[in-house]
């Protein structure tokens, strides 16, 4: 009676097996390296507009309005170019579509020089331009995704130090530029410095060349590992003859070396290269057996095709919008992007008009800023690296941060404590910038990263220029500018009411699966 029991009760035994994992290293630097050279030199053209591109729009009898409507197009196709860029991911690669984006940013600038009228500039500098910039956006952040797991926050931190080093020297060489050569010969020079751009996008390769190999013990349910292995036989002679019985050998073949627990995650042929993977080989093992089946069972029947509207919506994986989670994600993101936007196109009119300040000192405190911001997206990845504290914990510890420094430096008019202020702003506004796409990317599956970022880029297009107006219009409407930064605020506000009770519940699962899984390896 207690061998019966005895053999009732599960046993488990340990089996070792390969797993191929991110290189977290390796060519992934070669990676960030391009992406930041990428940056350094087309990123950088939005902050750039103003000063290389005044001038002539005045040239065309246009000032502010004919400014706002090239900028406003080029954040516009730059934003909504994200989703399409997500799904040319899907069905290329990410090097190919960093490419066309590059590509893409040297034509904008290139063509820009030679605008007579304004059409001229919506069409290269808001269109080529800005599609350019949404597909390099979004390619670059899912190769490094892709690169990285345990060091994602600090890579992507690296990569966006090239954006803040092209904001901050390229505007002095803009101005040398257009003394020497004019806005035509500035053009030009820009554009042939974007083919760096290329360059560096061309670095991107693979990750499926640099996967690395690690040996993992996993725990194996002993009698249900028997169960399979006493019916792998009956499976294998069923599929094989269903296979024969096609025509199909070659999957046949694949099919019985994949079920007779060979340790290959990729098969390869006579000349020693790889052919098929083994999740190809299983969708066309179960879409063929299941069509045979009916076949055999039913007569011939017809497989269902997938209609253009369930293909689009596989293909932007719209089915990630059915999440209330990731849409809180999303709000938040946007919410977050759109605060730290319009604080930095208010930010210099308010240290001139409220501050008192000369056109020298608030580039002081503009510099402050940008240095402050390069190194914050430089120390604060390596910190959330080293305690692992998830991106969604940093956006609203930066939240916090950025609402108190900026409602007190909204009543400073002191130069040195605004450039204390400044450095400290810059510093917490780094983590925005690095964290919003990671926090996207964690709550979704691998192959959803490309779509998962498009829509993030969608939902700032969408809502970045309603809001945008209307703290524009609290500005004019009520005439200060404490007001208006303290309403900037509020949206960091909302922020943290929708995420911190969430992100509450899900450290208490995390707690308590925790507790579980201690209990169940002390009765093991």
């Amino acid at each position: 009676m207690t061998s019966e029991r005895s053999s009732l009760v599960p046993t488990t035994k340990r089996q070792k097996v390969i797993k191929l994992v991110p290189p977290d290293g390796g060519w992934g630097w070669m990676v960030l390296i391009g992406t930041a050279l990428s940056n350094i030199f087309n990123q950088s053209m939005l902050s750039l507009f103003s000063l290389l591109y005044g001038d002539a729009l005045e040239a065309m009898g246009h000032s502010t309005q004919g400014a706002a409507i090239v900028l406003s197009t080029m954040l516009f196709v730059t934003n909504f170019g994200g989703p399409i860029a997500g799904a040319i991911v899907k069905l290329t690669s990410t090097r190919f579509v960093a490419v066309i984006g590059a590509c893409s940013c040297t034509l904008g600038i290139f063509f820009s020089g030679f605008s007579t009228n304004i059409m001229h500039l919506v069409l290269t500098y808001g269109v080529l331009l800005g599609l350019g910039l949404g597909f390099i956006q979004n390619s670059s952040f899912v190769a490094i995704n892709s690169y990285f797991k345990l060091k994602k926050s600090r890579a992507v931190g690296l990569a966006n130090v090239g954006t803040g080093v092209g904001q901050t020297v390229m505007p002095h060489l803009v101005r040398y530029l257009l003394e020497n050569y004019g806005f035509q010969g500035a053009c030009l020079i820009l554009s042939s410095l974007s083919l760096h751009g290329i360059c560096g996008t061309m670095l991107i390769q693979p990750v499926e060349w640099h996967l690395k190999k690690i040996e993992e013990e996993v725990e194996v349910d002993e009698k249900l590992y028997l169960l399979q292995d006493k019916h792998k036989d009956i499976v294998i002679r069923k599929n094989s003859q269903i296979l024969r019985d096609a025509g199909l050998k070659d999957i046949g073949r694949a099919t019985e070396l994949e079920l007779k627990g060979e340790d290959k995650a990729i098969e390869l042929n006579e000349n020693g290269k790889k052919s098929r993977s083994e999740k190809e080989l299983a969708k066309m093992i179960a879409s063929n057996s299941n069509g045979l089946n009916g076949a055999a069972d039913h007569g011939a029947a017809p497989v269902q095709k997938k209609t253009l509207l369930k293909k689009i919506y596989d293909l932007f994986d719209i089915s990630l919008l059915t999440s209330p989670r990731f849409l809180n994600i999303l709000l938040g993101t946007a919410l977050s992007v759109t605060s730290i936007q319009n604080f930095s196109m208010l930010y210099p009119f308010f240290l001139q008009k409220v501050a008192g300040m000369d056109k020298n000192q608030t580039a002081l405190c503009m510099s402050a800023v940008a240095a402050a911001d390069i190194v914050g997206r430089l120390i604060l990845p390596i910190f959330q690296d080293k305690y692992k504290i998830k991106a969604r914990w940093m956006l609203i510890m930066t939240s916090v941060w950025l609402i108190v420094v900026r409602q007190i430096l909204a009543y400073q008019t002191n130069l040195q404590t605004l450039v204390v202020m400044s450095c400290l702003y810059g510093f917490g506004r780094s983590m925005i910038i690095v964290a919003r796409n990671i926090a996207i990317s964690d709550n979704c599956r691998m192959d959803q990263v490309p779509a998962a970022v498009g829509l993030g880029m969608l939902t700032m297009g969408i809502i970045v220029p309603p809001a945008g107006y209307f703290l524009g219009w609290i500005r004019d409407y009520t005439g200060s500018y404490v007001v208006c930064i303290t309403a900037q605020n509020a949206l960091l506000v909302i922020l943290l009411v929708t995420w911190i009770p969430d992100m509450l519940y899900l450290w208490l699962q995390e707690k308590k699966q925790n507790k579980k899984d201690i209990n169940k390896n002390e009765k093991i």
